[in-house]
């Protein structure tokens, strides 16, 4: 979710707005730790009024660039082949799976999750809660990505729906930039973690799963969207 320095300080002045008003009806408290922050909201509806109002006040925004998800898709198609079935979470506008889609082998399906009420606008993208299960998406994918994971309220919920709905040999790719760290956390964006504590948490919760493939670290190679990316393979 960064672009250049960083796409929440390349537009201080609706970001700003939607926290403050995230904060305005949040009502909760950031736990912090060591490389790690989580907002607690008081309660479930809460948390998804909060997270339909930010997505509502930044439907226009679009975060990931295009030129990151060709780079995903070209190392997707090195180490999958042709793919036929993709999920990615937290999509507000749609753009990631329409991005995917174009750029993979074998014009995969590829389906993304929202929590707000206007995912029937954008095409290929259902309103859903990425920290359910759906059961007919369980063990289909060859690939889950996100770079919203930061919007969790339970992280490990999140991440297990996520590998729960690969495929055997299917990859797990989660995007971390410098606006997800434990300082830029609020009652927005929850989650906050350091990238090595983010490895740290899929490894003891999910190594019995699968395994960690080499990071993709797009930082110098992509000004536009300075991420690396936790690629986690599920067990063939």
């Amino acid at each position: 979710m960064m672009g250049k320095k960083s796409d929440k300080a390349a537009q201080p002045g609706v970001f700003k707005r939607t926290v403050a008003a995230a904060e305005a009806i949040a009502g909760g408290e950031m736990e912090r730790g060591d490389d790690f922050a989580l907002y607690r909201y008081p309660d479930y509806e809460t948390y998804r009024a909060v997270q339909t109002k930010g997505n509502k006040a930044k439907l226009k925004r679009q975060f990931v660039k295009e030129s990151h998800i060709e780079l995903l898709a070209k190392f997707l198609n090195q180490t999958l082949g042709a793919t036929t079935f993709g999920l990615c979470h937290g999509t507000r506008r749609g753009a990631e799976q329409a991005w995917f889609t174009k750029h993979l082998a074998g014009a995969p399906e590829v389906i993304g999750t929202e929590i707000s009420d206007t995912a029937d606008q954008f095409p290929n993208t259902v309103q859903w809660d990425f920290h359910e299960t759906r059961d007919n998406w369980v063990g289909r994918a060859d690939f889950v990505y996100s770079n919203s994971w930061d919007h969790a309220f339970d992280p490990v919920r999140a991440f297990s729906a996520w590998i729960g709905q690969l495929r055997p040999g299917g990859v797990l790719l989660l995007d971390h930039t410098r606006g997800q760290m434990p300082d830029a956390s609020n009652a927005l964006d929850p989650f906050g973690v350091s990238f090595e504590r983010l490895q740290e948490m899929l490894a003891a919760n999910f190594l019995a799963q699968g395994g960690f493939l080499p990071v993709i670290d797009a930082r110098k190679s992509n000004p536009d969207y300075r991420a690396r990316v936790v690629v986690f393979r599920k067990n063939g």
